[in-house]
This record gives structure tokens, sequence and C-alpha cells, in this order.
């Protein structure tokens, strides 16, 4: 198999060296728009497999000049660019795999009805990829991914879904530093300043920023957190595709209440926003454009320098409610990766290494044939035993528990 890696960041750099020690990868071109980038990470991970590459994910054109000869796309850059690389991968006849949508297209506010979600954009590509005999695997890191895949098998093994919650925690810390984006801090300030989608009684809905506060108890060693509802993919994909009269479905996210309180002052003052505005340097007088949320990231370390001296614990899990045989029935799926071991055993830390890893694992199944539907589509569609029997082989091991 030979496969383009488009983003030369945090996930990035778990794909490139998962997929560039293997011996069924022949080539992997990794691809960033910045070539240093590009560079440093083929580098740091070549087993004589990868090359790097810069290439502008707006360009349509050039990227399917570069994909053609590929078999496989897996596209970690900004979500903003999902539409322009499927179009590319179509006219290069190449397979696609991404890690998240671009939930900033919705535009409701709260309380208003939903009437397409951000996902519809990239579904309606079904089609084209269908009948060009090609897959496009939507979503397919831990959550989105992995928590559709848990969601499904929960689903599989009732007769009716009631609701599907979707929890991520995480206790990692970082010694002094108050607080740090364990991912990209762009698309975490996104999501959770962004209005939640939930689904409630058969219909999608739109929430307020950081509503639907609880204190969720997650399997140790993280433990109990409090998470707000947080806008992302599942809300969206899994009312349309589990089916069995799911009524309700949500994501939570875990946020210290410090931080949640500091990113609603953000919010109400701008600085959150991701779009270019003309300001003046005072004293200078000069303009520059510059976008307000690229100034707070700017000040957050970057997640791939803080691998190492991450402390604590990730965890997602999934509830899954409905009834079996006419009786009240439920399940728990969930994973626990405890960052240091985590680190010690992949190089990289427990929130990075579980988004990278089932990329790299659904590129292999990929290119065996083990997911062989074709079209674009979310990873809850496809049966959930393959992705369960193989987890283990990459250090992810699932627990569930059956609930009252």
């Amino acid at each position: 198999m030979k496969a383009v890696l488009l983003g030369a960041g945090a996930i990035g750099s778990v794909i490139a060296s998962l997929l560039g020690r293997r011996e069924e990868v022949e080539h992997v071109l990794v691809a960033d728009r910045s070539l240093d980038a590009a560079k440093a990470l083929a580098t740091t991970h070549d087993g004589g497999r990868l090359e790097a590459a810069r290439i502008d994910a707006s360009d349509v054109d050039g990227m399917a000049k570069a994909f053609r000869g590929y078999d496989l796309v897996l596209n970690v850059v900004l979500p903003r660019f999902n539409l322009k690389i499927m179009d590319a991968c179509l006219k290069a006849g190449v397979h696609y795999m991404d890690a998240a949508t671009d939930l900033a297209l919705a535009r409701e506010k709260p309380g208003d009805a939903v009437k397409e979600t951000p996902y519809a954009q990239q579904l309606r590509y079904d089609d084209g990829f269908r009948a060009a005999g090609l897959t496009a695997l939507l979503g397919m890191g831990a959550d989105p991914g992995l928590s559709n895949i848990f969601a499904r098998l929960g689903a599989d093994r009732l007769d009716t879904v009631e609701e599907v919650l979707v929890r991520d925690g995480d206790s990692g810390q970082v010694q002094g530093h108050e607080f740090v984006a364990l991912w990209s801090p762009d698309t975490l300030i996104e999501e959770v300043l962004m209005p939640a989608l939930a689904f409630r009684d058969g219909r999608f809905v739109r929430l307020g920023s950081l509503e639907g506060e609880e204190v969720f108890d997650f399997p140790p060693p993280v433990g109990p957190l409090t998470v707000y509802n947080v806008d992302h993919e599942e809300t969206e994909t899994l009312p349309l595709f589990i089916g069995k009269g799911i009524l309700r479905a949500d994501f939570k996210l875990a946020i210290p209440k410090d931080l949640a309180t500091a990113l609603s002052v953000f919010q109400r003052f701008g600085l959150h926003a991701g779009t270019m505005m003309e300001v003046e340097v005072k004293g200078s007088g000069e303009r520059v454009r510059i976008a307000p949320r690229d100034i707070l990231t700017a000040l957050l370390p970057n997640p791939k320098d803080l691998a190492a001296k991450v402390r604590g614990a990730a965890s997602i899990a999934v509830v899954v409610r409905g009834t079996k045989g006419g009786k009240r029935d439920g399940w728990m799926f969930w994973f626990v990766l405890d960052h240091q071991e985590t680190f010690r055993k992949f190089g990289f830390n427990a929130t990075a290494y579980p988004v990278g890893a089932p990329m790299a694992m659904s590129a292999l199944m990929i290119g065996k044939g083990e997911i062989a539907r074709r079209g674009a589509f979310p990873p809850e569609v496809l049966d959930p035993m393959p992705f369960f029997r193989r987890l283990p082989e990459f250090g992810i091991l699932v627990r569930e528990k059956r609930l009252p």
C-alpha cells in the first residue's frame, strides 16, 4: 500500500510512526504546507518508507497531481480543507480518510431549528466515491471514530436504542502550565465555543456553548470529571445511521471549570474568532491582519512538544441504552490510556495516540480489503468486530459492562 499523509502535526506523527514501520506499507508521502515540518516528521520516523513534500491543501489540481499513483490519502489537516481534499481524491482515483469534519460550517444559534448538519456536505460525496469505486471513511480517530464503533456494537446488542452518550475525559496535566491543549488548540477552542449539536426526542437541536454541565464518572484512574455539551461529529451521524428508534444523542467533553469560564469570557470579547481582521498595532501606526484565535493558540505550547511531560490518563466512554426482549438494557464501552505509559510504549501521549492509531489501523484494513465498502460514510455503518479484533495490536484495550 502507498499512502499520502496530509498533516505533520501531533496526529500525523502518530500515523507516520505506525505506518512507517509496517512491511505491508510500501511508501508514505508525508505532506504539509511547511516542507520543513514534513521533512522533520519523515526523518524522525523514517524506516526507509517515508518521503516529505510540500502540498497546499487549498489547491485541488495540485493535490490531485500529487495523489496519483497512491492508494489512500489520510487527511489530518484542519477540517476546513476536507471538501477540497475529497475533490482531489476523486480526481486522482484514491481512497480518502479523515479525523474530523468542518463543524464551523454550522450557522444556527441556540434554539434554532437544524435543517442540515455540517457533515451533510461530506456525506453528499457518497454517490461520487461509490461510482468511482472508492472509499471515503469519515471521522476515523478516537472520537469520532472509535466512539462510533462502540455505539454501533452497543446498538447491535439491543432491539431498540433510546440514547447514545459519548463522554471524553482527560486528567492530563503538565507541570509548570496552568492549562495545555493536548491536541490542536485551534480545533479545541473552535469546538468548545460553538453552539453544541444534540439530538433530542428524535430531532437535532442547537444548545448554547458549554451547557449541560454534569459530573461523569470515568473509569479509573481518570475518575469523575465535570463535562459539558460540546459540538462534535458523533452527534451529527449517529442519529442518522444507528437506527432502532434512537431518540437522544449527545457528546460531552471534560473541561476544567476555570477554563470553561475563561473561554466564555474570550467569546464575549471576540477573542475566540478564527476569521481574519485588521487591527492597528498600538504605537506603531501599522495595521496588520490577524485572527484573534491565532493569538490565543500562539501562547499555548505545541502539543507535539508535551508528549513526555503529560501526567494522568485519558478515556473515551460510550453509553448505549435501549431495550432487549422488551426490557430496559444498556452497555458502556470504554478505553483508558495512561499518558506516561503510552509515551513509553509508543512515543506519544494518550491524547494524540488514540486518534492516530485507529487511522493507521484503518488504513491497513483498507489496504487489505477488510474495509471494502465504497462511498462516503462514518465508521458506525461498518461491522464493528474487525476493529475490536485489531485494536489490541495497537495497544488499545476496550472494556465493557452491562448497565442496570
